[in-house]
Protein backbone atom coordinates (compact mmCIF):
# COMPACT_ATOMS: atom_id res chain seq x y z
CA UNK A 1 0.00 0.00 0.00
CA UNK A 2 1.67 3.45 -0.95
CA UNK A 3 1.70 5.75 2.14
CA UNK A 4 0.16 9.21 1.85
CA UNK A 5 3.43 10.72 1.87
CA UNK A 6 4.88 9.29 -0.92
CA UNK A 7 1.44 9.85 -2.74
CA UNK A 8 2.07 13.34 -2.12
CA UNK A 9 5.48 13.64 -3.33
CA UNK A 10 3.95 12.13 -7.01
CA UNK A 11 2.62 15.64 -7.01
CA UNK A 12 3.26 19.08 -7.89
CA UNK A 13 3.35 21.39 -4.97
CA UNK A 14 1.93 24.92 -7.15
CA UNK A 15 1.52 25.08 -10.92
CA UNK A 16 4.64 27.25 -11.23
CA UNK A 17 6.48 23.77 -11.02
CA UNK A 18 4.66 22.41 -14.22
CA UNK A 19 6.19 25.17 -16.44
CA UNK A 20 9.72 24.15 -16.80
CA UNK A 21 8.90 20.48 -18.25
CA UNK A 22 6.26 22.09 -20.39
CA UNK A 23 8.86 25.25 -21.88
CA UNK A 24 10.92 21.68 -22.56
CA UNK A 25 8.43 19.78 -24.09
CA UNK A 26 7.80 21.92 -27.08
CA UNK A 27 8.05 18.98 -29.75
CA UNK A 28 5.00 16.97 -27.39
CA UNK A 29 2.90 19.59 -28.43
CA UNK A 30 3.78 19.54 -32.35
CA UNK A 31 5.74 22.86 -32.11
CA UNK A 32 9.75 21.22 -32.20
CA UNK A 33 12.18 24.65 -32.98
CA UNK A 34 9.94 27.05 -31.53
CA UNK A 35 10.35 29.94 -28.86
CA UNK A 36 8.45 29.39 -25.78
CA UNK A 37 7.25 32.34 -23.72
CA UNK A 38 5.16 32.86 -20.60
CA UNK A 39 2.16 34.80 -19.11
CA UNK A 40 1.53 36.40 -22.12
CA UNK A 41 -1.55 38.62 -21.79
CA UNK A 42 -4.30 38.59 -25.18
CA UNK A 43 -7.51 39.10 -25.63
CA UNK A 44 -8.65 35.40 -24.44
CA UNK A 45 -6.65 35.35 -21.03
CA UNK A 46 -2.94 34.92 -20.10
CA UNK A 47 -1.95 31.50 -21.44
CA UNK A 48 0.53 29.81 -19.03
CA UNK A 49 2.95 28.88 -22.39
CA UNK A 50 3.13 30.17 -25.36
CA UNK A 51 5.00 28.43 -28.46
CA UNK A 52 5.59 30.26 -31.49
CA UNK A 53 7.78 29.21 -34.24
CA UNK A 54 8.70 32.24 -35.88
CA UNK A 55 8.48 33.27 -39.28
CA UNK A 56 12.34 34.74 -39.63
CA UNK A 57 11.84 36.12 -43.39
CA UNK A 58 8.42 38.29 -41.72
CA UNK A 59 10.71 39.67 -38.76
CA UNK A 60 13.44 40.95 -41.36
CA UNK A 61 11.15 42.51 -43.32
CA UNK A 62 9.68 43.96 -40.06
CA UNK A 63 12.81 45.26 -38.52
CA UNK A 64 13.06 48.68 -37.46
CA UNK A 65 9.19 48.50 -36.54
CA UNK A 66 7.86 48.68 -33.07
CA UNK A 67 5.15 45.41 -32.80
CA UNK A 68 2.22 45.93 -32.72
CA UNK A 69 1.07 45.44 -28.89
CA UNK A 70 -2.74 46.99 -29.51
CA UNK A 71 -5.51 44.77 -30.76
CA UNK A 72 -6.87 48.26 -32.76
CA UNK A 73 -3.67 48.21 -34.72
CA UNK A 74 -3.41 44.99 -35.65
CA UNK A 75 -6.90 45.64 -36.77
CA UNK A 76 -5.64 48.90 -38.69
CA UNK A 77 -2.51 47.09 -40.66
CA UNK A 78 -5.06 43.71 -41.57
CA UNK A 79 -7.22 46.25 -43.10
CA UNK A 80 -5.14 48.50 -45.05
CA UNK A 81 -2.07 46.16 -46.21
CA UNK A 82 -4.66 43.10 -47.03
CA UNK A 83 -6.70 42.37 -50.27
CA UNK A 84 -7.19 42.79 -53.31
CA UNK A 85 -6.84 46.61 -54.62
CA UNK A 86 -5.96 47.54 -51.01
CA UNK A 87 -1.91 47.38 -51.04
CA UNK A 88 -0.58 50.81 -51.43
CA UNK A 89 -4.17 52.36 -51.27
CA UNK A 90 -4.49 56.04 -49.30
CA UNK A 91 -7.07 55.65 -46.75
CA UNK A 92 -9.44 58.08 -44.79
CA UNK A 93 -9.85 58.04 -41.31
CA UNK A 94 -13.47 57.27 -41.75
CA UNK A 95 -12.72 54.90 -44.45
CA UNK A 96 -11.12 52.79 -41.69
CA UNK A 97 -13.27 53.59 -39.29
CA UNK A 98 -16.09 52.60 -41.29
CA UNK A 99 -14.41 48.87 -42.38
CA UNK A 100 -13.53 48.24 -38.26
CA UNK A 101 -16.83 49.81 -36.62
CA UNK A 102 -14.50 52.26 -34.68
CA UNK A 103 -14.97 56.32 -34.17
CA UNK A 104 -12.90 58.12 -36.70
CA UNK A 105 -12.10 60.58 -33.90
CA UNK A 106 -10.21 57.93 -32.06
CA UNK A 107 -8.25 56.51 -35.00
CA UNK A 108 -7.22 60.41 -35.63
CA UNK A 109 -6.11 61.46 -32.07
CA UNK A 110 -4.52 58.57 -30.90
CA UNK A 111 -4.39 55.00 -33.06
CA UNK A 112 -3.16 56.34 -36.30
CA UNK A 113 -0.21 58.92 -34.78
CA UNK A 114 0.86 55.83 -33.24
CA UNK A 115 0.82 53.18 -35.97
CA UNK A 116 2.73 56.27 -38.14
CA UNK A 117 5.62 56.80 -35.32
CA UNK A 118 5.87 52.26 -34.93
CA UNK A 119 7.03 52.70 -38.86
CA UNK A 120 3.49 50.59 -39.78
CA UNK A 121 1.49 53.54 -41.66
CA UNK A 122 2.82 56.35 -43.68
CA UNK A 123 0.65 59.71 -43.67
CA UNK A 124 -0.15 61.99 -46.90
CA UNK A 125 1.86 64.75 -47.15
CA UNK A 126 -1.08 66.56 -48.12
CA UNK A 127 -4.70 66.72 -46.89
CA UNK A 128 -5.82 63.48 -44.99
CA UNK A 129 -4.68 60.14 -45.81
CA UNK A 130 -2.44 57.28 -44.43
CA UNK A 131 -1.58 53.94 -46.16
CA UNK A 132 0.32 50.73 -44.89
CA UNK A 133 3.73 51.33 -45.24
CA UNK A 134 4.31 47.19 -45.87
CA UNK A 135 1.78 44.19 -46.56
CA UNK A 136 1.03 42.72 -42.86
CA UNK A 137 2.19 39.17 -42.68
CA UNK A 138 1.90 37.11 -39.15
CA UNK A 139 5.55 37.08 -37.39
CA UNK A 140 4.95 33.20 -36.33
CA UNK A 141 4.23 30.41 -38.72
CA UNK A 142 2.43 28.48 -35.79
CA UNK A 143 1.35 29.14 -32.31
CA UNK A 144 0.18 26.86 -29.99
CA UNK A 145 -1.06 27.64 -25.86
CA UNK A 146 -0.89 25.71 -23.03
CA UNK A 147 -3.13 25.95 -19.62
CA UNK A 148 -1.55 24.32 -16.35
CA UNK A 149 -3.49 22.98 -13.49
CA UNK A 150 -2.48 20.61 -10.76
CA UNK A 151 -6.34 19.27 -10.19
CA UNK A 152 -9.44 21.27 -12.05
CA UNK A 153 -9.41 20.07 -15.17
CA UNK A 154 -13.03 21.59 -15.59
CA UNK A 155 -11.49 24.86 -15.26
CA UNK A 156 -8.67 24.17 -17.33
CA UNK A 157 -10.63 23.20 -20.09
CA UNK A 158 -12.60 26.13 -19.98
CA UNK A 159 -9.73 28.34 -20.29
CA UNK A 160 -7.84 26.50 -22.98
CA UNK A 161 -10.91 26.78 -25.29
CA UNK A 162 -10.53 30.74 -25.21
CA UNK A 163 -7.34 30.34 -25.82
CA UNK A 164 -8.41 27.87 -28.60
CA UNK A 165 -9.69 30.75 -30.69
CA UNK A 166 -6.40 33.00 -30.58
CA UNK A 167 -3.75 30.20 -31.33
CA UNK A 168 -3.55 27.68 -33.77
CA UNK A 169 -3.85 25.09 -30.91
CA UNK A 170 -4.69 25.05 -27.45
CA UNK A 171 -3.91 22.37 -24.60
CA UNK A 172 -4.62 21.71 -21.44
CA UNK A 173 -2.04 19.88 -19.57
CA UNK A 174 -2.68 17.91 -15.95
CA UNK A 175 -0.77 17.24 -13.36
CA UNK A 176 -0.52 12.93 -14.01
CA UNK A 177 -0.79 11.81 -10.60
CA UNK A 178 -4.23 13.92 -10.88
CA UNK A 179 -5.08 13.12 -14.45
CA UNK A 180 -7.55 10.18 -14.16
CA UNK A 181 -10.72 12.24 -14.00
CA UNK A 182 -9.60 14.24 -17.38
CA UNK A 183 -8.62 11.24 -19.36
CA UNK A 184 -11.95 9.57 -18.36
CA UNK A 185 -13.93 12.50 -19.99
CA UNK A 186 -12.56 12.70 -23.59
CA UNK A 187 -15.72 14.16 -25.21
CA UNK A 188 -15.10 17.63 -22.86
CA UNK A 189 -11.67 18.30 -25.20
CA UNK A 190 -13.38 16.95 -28.22
CA UNK A 191 -16.21 19.25 -27.94
CA UNK A 192 -14.31 22.45 -27.02
CA UNK A 193 -11.26 21.80 -29.65
CA UNK A 194 -9.03 21.47 -26.48
CA UNK A 195 -5.97 18.57 -26.19
CA UNK A 196 -5.08 17.18 -22.86
CA UNK A 197 -1.31 16.16 -21.80
CA UNK A 198 0.03 15.08 -18.55
CA UNK A 199 2.90 16.28 -16.73
CA UNK A 200 4.94 13.96 -14.42
CA UNK A 201 6.89 14.87 -11.07
CA UNK A 202 9.68 13.10 -13.60
CA UNK A 203 9.79 15.82 -16.05
CA UNK A 204 7.76 13.49 -18.33
CA UNK A 205 4.96 15.37 -20.39
CA UNK A 206 2.59 12.69 -22.41
CA UNK A 207 0.04 13.96 -24.99
CA UNK A 208 -3.34 12.04 -24.47
CA UNK A 209 -5.74 13.86 -26.48
CA UNK A 210 -4.73 16.18 -29.44
CA UNK A 211 -6.48 19.47 -29.96
CA UNK A 212 -9.14 19.37 -32.67
CA UNK A 213 -9.29 22.17 -35.42
CA UNK A 214 -10.93 25.34 -34.33
CA UNK A 215 -12.08 28.70 -35.53
CA UNK A 216 -9.11 31.42 -35.10
CA UNK A 217 -10.00 34.75 -35.33
CA UNK A 218 -6.80 36.19 -37.47
CA UNK A 219 -6.40 39.26 -35.77
CA UNK A 220 -6.53 38.03 -32.14
CA UNK A 221 -4.11 35.32 -33.22
CA UNK A 222 -1.63 38.07 -34.52
CA UNK A 223 -1.85 40.23 -31.41
CA UNK A 224 -0.75 37.15 -28.94
CA UNK A 225 2.04 36.73 -31.82
CA UNK A 226 2.85 40.38 -31.76
CA UNK A 227 2.53 40.84 -27.94
CA UNK A 228 5.04 37.78 -27.40
CA UNK A 229 7.56 39.09 -29.92
CA UNK A 230 7.83 42.45 -27.82
CA UNK A 231 7.95 41.41 -24.63
CA UNK A 232 11.00 38.71 -25.99
CA UNK A 233 12.14 41.92 -28.02
CA UNK A 234 12.55 43.35 -24.76
CA UNK A 235 15.10 40.99 -23.03
CA UNK A 236 12.05 39.13 -21.75
CA UNK A 237 10.68 35.34 -22.02
CA UNK A 238 7.49 36.15 -19.44
CA UNK A 239 4.58 38.75 -19.08
CA UNK A 240 3.68 39.86 -15.01
CA UNK A 241 3.86 36.82 -12.91
CA UNK A 242 0.46 36.72 -11.09
CA UNK A 243 0.31 37.44 -7.52
CA UNK A 244 -2.33 36.10 -5.10
CA UNK A 245 -2.38 38.46 -1.45
CA UNK A 246 0.46 40.24 -2.24
CA UNK A 247 3.16 37.12 -3.05
CA UNK A 248 4.16 35.96 -6.35
CA UNK A 249 3.38 32.82 -7.36
CA UNK A 250 6.62 31.33 -7.90
CA UNK A 251 7.86 27.67 -8.59
CA UNK A 252 8.39 25.75 -5.34
CA UNK A 253 11.21 23.99 -6.14
CA UNK A 254 13.36 27.34 -7.84
CA UNK A 255 13.46 26.30 -11.38
CA UNK A 256 11.03 28.73 -12.68
CA UNK A 257 11.59 29.72 -15.88
CA UNK A 258 9.59 33.03 -16.15
CA UNK A 259 12.27 34.45 -14.20
CA UNK A 260 15.21 33.63 -16.69
CA UNK A 261 16.99 35.55 -20.06
CA UNK A 262 15.85 35.29 -22.90
CA UNK A 263 16.75 32.01 -25.16
CA UNK A 264 15.61 30.30 -28.23
CA UNK A 265 14.66 27.02 -28.41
Amino acid sequence: MTSPTAQRSDRFRVEADMLAPLAGSAAVFSIARSLAMFEVPCSAGVPDVVFLRIDQKSLRERAGRSPLTELIDVRVMLATSRGRGVARRWWTADEIASRLGVTAPHLRRTVLPRMVAGGHLESAERGEGWRASYRFRSLARRVVTVEAKLRDWRGGVAQASRHAAVADAAWLAIDAASASAAIDNPRWFSTYGVGLATVSRTRSVEALIAPSETRVREAERELLVERSLALYQAGRVSGDVPRVFGQYLLASTGDDPRLAGVSGR
